[in-house]
């Protein structure tokens, strides 16, 4: 008896930290900057290809450009992670539901 209701209890616990999901917040973000990236690169490039003299806004362009990359990765890097800790949650719920019964 004892043992059920330490199991309810860690369920009870668990159950409102799954219904967060950081990882597509996160995901999501990354996805978004991966996107600007992507246009910023394209404008540097055409700056960098059609301009004779190489223009002075040009390298706080690249710069930002090299920033975000690195949000990108570290974004998505934390969001692998986040999702993994997510997964591991709801797989301990299940077994805890499937051992007191609930999901018959």
């Amino acid at each position: 008896m004892e043992e059920r209701a330490a199991l309810e209890q860690e369920l009870a616990q668990l159950a409102p930290a799954a219904r967060e999901r950081r990882s597509a917040d996160l995901f999501l973000r990354a996805a978004i900057e991966t996107f600007c990236c992507v246009v910023i690169t394209g404008v540097c490039v055409k700056l960098f290809h059609d301009s004779k003299r190489t223009p002075l806004f040009l390298w706080p362009l690249l710069l930002l450009d090299a920033l975000l990359v690195w949000d990108v990765i570290r974004g998505y890097r934390e969001g692998r992670a986040s999702l993994r800790r997510e997964l591991r949650r709801e797989a301990r719920i299940r077994e805890l539901r499937s051992t007191l019964g609930i999901d018959g």
